[in-house]
């Protein structure tokens, strides 16, 4: 007797997509934030590859989802079709000659906004059918599965099979506008800044190792006043005079607004391109590929050299330091 699938639509790739996606992230919720897409739409594809092949691929449980032994006997089918699509997606984008098209680009919200956008009409002018879309996220988008041509993300990746790039390294040190240091003076060293306000970025949380001193600090007396998980609403809070925050060096090239502040605290994150090998091959990613180095070149941008080099805004004057309230 032959094993025939139920009547209906034969199950679509999207079906296998969400699968897979479901069966790294261990829950449906997770598996929608990570797809960009609802939870209702993740479930909604499960039922129906469940229907289709007339298996349960996943045991329902409180705190997320486990794949079933017909499950954990289908993945493995699932991840081949997911690489053969992949396979089939790079051929066709390493074939394209063409200087147009839309180049993706998986990035912090900070780089995108405040150094790569301010310079994109260099590029645009020099080839205007090209279109940039940014991807940005604190979670880097995965150049082997296709979600990104391009990726920027601090801290050297491990996948064997990307060609990584190595863009430089990102200095920070701490900021303050001008009309917080009026207010209440500026610390001349990092003990002062336990009598100030502080402003933080959620990220430097997942990189704890390299915020050490900062975090000491800023942990010793419940110092955050504001926190975010975006750059741009951190520099707007620093703007605003909410507080201290460590910023990029670059920014004393690209904001108005802020002044560095003359304290021995600072720390740094290695920023590094990625993209898949054959990717490389399309003229039009080939083109940003060009245009991004060109941006982190360490003679005219100094600030991502390896070495520290001091922001180009001159250090704010110190003035008697005031009890922040």
């Amino acid at each position: 007797m032959k094993n025939e699938l139920p009547p209906g639509p034969s199950p679509s790739w999207d079906d296998f997509r969400f699968f897979v996606a479901t069966s790294t992230a261990g829950s449906f919720s997770k598996a929608a934030s990570d797809m960009g897409v609802t939870q209702p739409t993740i479930s909604r594809h499960i039922e129906n590859l469940e229907h289709r092949l007339s298996v349960r691929l996943f045991d329902r449980l409180p705190n997320g989802v486990a794949l079933t032994s017909e499950g954990e006997s289908i993945l493995n089918a699932a991840r081949h079709i997911e690489s053969t699509v992949f396979e089939i997606q790079r051929n066709v984008h390493g074939s394209d000659r063409r200087m147009e098209g839309t180049v993706r680009i998986s990035v912090t919200d900070g780089l995108a906004t405040f150094w790569l956008t301010p310079q994109l009409g260099r590029l645009q002018e020099r080839h205007p059918g090209i279109t940039i879309e940014f991807q940005c996220s604190i979670e880097p988008a995965d150049p082997l599965k296709m979600e990104t041509d391009l990726s920027i993300r601090s801290g050297k990746p491990q996948a064997a099979d990307l060609i990584i790039v190595k863009l430089g390294t990102i200095h920070f040190v701490p900021w303050a506008s001008a009309d917080y240091i009026a207010r209440h003076g500026a610390p001349d060293t990092p003990e002062e800044l336990l009598r100030h306000r502080l402003v933080d970025h959620s990220i430097y949380y997942k990189d704890e190792g390299n915020w050490n001193d900062w975090f000491a600090l800023a942990r010793a007396a419940n110092l955050i006043s504001y926190m975010t998980n975006s750059s741009a609403s951190m520099l707007s809070a620093i703007q605003s005079g909410i507080g201290i925050g460590m910023l990029p060096t670059y920014a004393g090239v690209c904001v108005e607004g802020i002044v560095p502040l003359s304290l021995d605290l600072r720390t740094n994150s290695e920023i590094w391109l990625t993209f898949h090998p054959r990717i490389q091959s399309t003229a039009r990613v080939r083109a940003v590929i060009d245009w991004i180095r060109s941006l982190f070149d360490h003679g005219a941008s100094p600030w991502f050299r390896d070495e520290f080099h001091p922001p180009k805004t001159p250090p704010a004057r110190s003035r008697p330091v005031a009890t922040a309230s």
